[in-house]
């Protein structure tokens, strides 16, 4: 009998390369094809060194590219991202959708403060004591 080491896995046990922090930050972004039109502000729910999961008013295809525009309270610059949507999953029925977005190849900048920012909280959270 062949055994599936995925299924193996616990329920709650991380399956991604890299460790997600949820963090509720602004961003704004845009279709690579039409960069002059960016869509509103909306809300980050998780992001990792390989993508993120963020909101978005409407639904994108499969492999569209875009360009995000990250702003946090920890790093004073805007961290420019690009990335190729995985899915986008309807949330409320029509106008609300969780994007999922693998990062593209980063630039050196963009790569240092998404490890930065990455750092600072994930060693946050190991300081936490519960």
């Amino acid at each position: 009998m062949i055994h599936d080491n995925h299924n193996s896995k616990k329920p709650n046990e991380e399956r991604r390369r890299h460790e997600r922090i949820k963090k509720s930050f602004v961003l704004s972004y845009f279709d690579l094809k039409s960069p002059d039109h960016k869509f509103e502000i909306t809300q980050l729910k998780n992001i990792s060194l390989g993508g993120m999961c963020f909101v978005t008013t409407h639904s994108f295809e499969h492999g569209t590219k875009l360009g995000i525009e990250l702003k946090t309270p920890y790093i004073a610059e805007t961290t420019y991202l690009e990335g190729t949507v995985l899915q986008s999953h309807e949330k409320m029925k029509g106008t609300i959708f969780e994007t999922r977005l693998q990062f593209d190849p980063l630039d050196t900048e963009a790569s240092v403060l998404l490890e930065k920012l990455m750092e600072f909280f994930i060693n946050a959270k190991d300081q936490i004591h519960e």
